[in-house]
């Protein structure tokens, strides 16, 4: 999820309870920064977008780092306490830091944040560095306006009590897991769909809710030659599955063009994060241009490292 939903979540835990009601020091401090601590990898993208993808969402999500970054948080946060909230006469009566209070909390929200990634598309690779598999929600959009809301609700200075915090927060809890249940239920009904249609050699079906509209969704249906776009409508009596025509072929990756443009590390990282990718040729002065993309995002060249790579492999 965005930055904004993981902060909005730590700091709802801590008002939900967490920070002993306002008794424990940097409770919410600290409930905030585990939540997006794993966030950490963005600093990769200064290697280049497509180093990003292959590296973001890997190491700093797997179970080593949900060991170790709750410990250097919460040596972050006694070194704060020590050298600057309890420096000088003012902080002389603040209670410290207690290590093992902060310790698991720093620990809660950062095993909050891959629960949050993964309710997308975007993939999550929880078993860094021991497997590299992705793992996919397919419930919520990586930015949810409905989700921001109800988090925002429950956070209102404006009586604001810890019972409205916990409903509230209970609440947003429901929404999501109506929401991983309305993805469990739509892929399913979206593969019968297609396979009714005349699909045959079905491999992975996807569903993931529009931007700001959970009554509906978009789907991609995977087989081994091709990408079958579609879109899924819950007002719809019995839900309404409406498959796109012209699905995107995989394309021949056996071509020497297309092995040759593999070769570039740009390509192979964006393939280690591509779900659906696919790949196109076509003649230039200059050579053969051969596109990878993936489904998710697009059916074509296109501008942003999400919607694919470019190669050009001279003559």
């Amino acid at each position: 999820m965005d930055p904004i939903t993981h902060t909005m979540a730590g700091a709802v835990m801590a008002r939900a309870g967490l920070d002993r009601g306002g008794k424990l020091p940097l409770a919410a401090t600290t409930l905030m920064l585990a939540a997006n601590a794993p966030d950490i990898d963005i600093f990769v993208m200064f290697l280049g977008p497509y180093a990003g993808l292959a590296f973001r969402r890997g190491w700093t999500h797997g179970p080593i780092a949900m060991a170790v970054l709750p410990i250097l948080l919460t040596g972050l946060m006694l070194a704060w306490d020590r050298l600057v909230r309890r420096r000088g006469q003012r902080g002389v009566s603040r209670a410290p830091v207690p290590v093992g209070a902060t310790l698991l909390i720093a620990s809660v929200g950062v095993w909050s944040h891959p629960a949050l990634d993964w309710l997308n598309t975007y993939g999550i690779r929880l078993l860094m560095p021991f497997r590299d598999d992705w793992f996919y929600g397919d419930a919520v959009f990586i930015i949810d306006p409905w989700l921001w809301l109800l988090l925002a609700a429950a956070l209102i200075p404006w009586r604001r009590t810890r019972r409205r915090v916990q409903v509230v927060g209970a609440v947003a809890a429901v929404y999501v897991v109506a929401m991983i249940a309305a993805s469990m239920v739509a892929e399913p009904m979206a593969r019968r769909a297609a396979e009714a249609a005349g699909t045959t050699g079905i491999e992975e079906v996807m569903y993931q809710p529009a931007p700001a509209q959970p009554h509906r969704g978009s789907l991609i249906v995977a087989t081994r030659e091709a990408y079958t776009r579609g879109t899924f409508r819950w007002l719809t009596p019995g839900g309404r599955v409406t498959l796109l025509p012209n699905p995107i072929p995989r394309g021949d990756w056996t071509a020497s063009e297309v092995r040759r443009a593999m070769a570039d590390s740009r390509v192979r990282d964006y393939l280690v994060w591509s779900r659906f990718p696919f790949v196109r040729t076509e003649q230039t002065p200059e050579g053969t241009a051969v596109f990878f993309g993936d489904a998710r995002f697009t059916d074509g060249p296109s501008s942003g490292a999400l919607q694919g790579i470019r190669v050009v492999v001279v003559k």
